[in-house]
């Protein structure tokens, strides 16, 4: 019983994305013009250039669900929650989450994600997510949240639930064969 939620890119994060690429030339241009080529240049250049990059490296593409965890793959990252480490899993509104200040992370070049801070609970948030639609919170037994995008939050949101029962029970049973 694998589920695979594929990320879909909205909108907005598409036309954010075009927009800061098409600033970032502009300005690296603007920089090789005024200074003919100088070291400010080639530094705003490769710094870009490095972040960019690192963006790029962690775009989410799909959530992952199995009998045993659920997997948020990005391009080079890949982050693992137990099922039974799950304490709840509920769907956020857009208002909700005003609140939250990107610190390491992404704000639109490709998505949302990253490391988050929320000023509401004063906590932190892993964000994974490529619209600020159809949002689902995940948090775990260690109050650790994850907010992912999905296209279908409801059908994630009862994936999650009704494998997270089922490695439960399959918990509790082993647990009872021991003893």
């Amino acid at each position: 019983m694998e589920q695979i939620f594929k990320y879909t890119f909205g909108r907005r994060i598409r036309w954010v994305s075009i927009g800061v690429l098409a600033l970032i030339v502009a300005v690296v241009f603007a920089l090789y013009l005024l200074y003919d080529g100088g070291y400010i240049s080639a530094w705003f250049l490769s710094i870009t250039v490095a972040v960019i990059a690192l963006c790029v490296l962690s775009i989410p593409r799909q959530i992952r669900i199995d009998e045993a965890t659920i997997e948020i793959h990005c391009i080079l990252e890949l982050t693992e929650i137990e099922l039974i480490d799950v304490a709840s899993v509920e769907r956020v509104e857009r208002q909700q989450i005003k609140w939250l200040l990107p610190l390491v992370a992404s704000f639109g070049l490709f998505g949302h994600y990253g490391i988050y801070f929320d000023f509401r609970t004063l906590d932190w948030v892993h964000v994974y997510a490529t619209q600020w639609d159809n949002l689902v919170m995940i948090t775990d037994k260690y109050e650790q949240q994850f907010l992912v995008s999905s296209d279908e939050p409801e059908r994630l949101i009862s994936t999650i639930e009704s494998a997270r029962a089922k490695a439960l029970a399959a918990l509790s049973l082993s647990q009872n064969e021991g003893e």
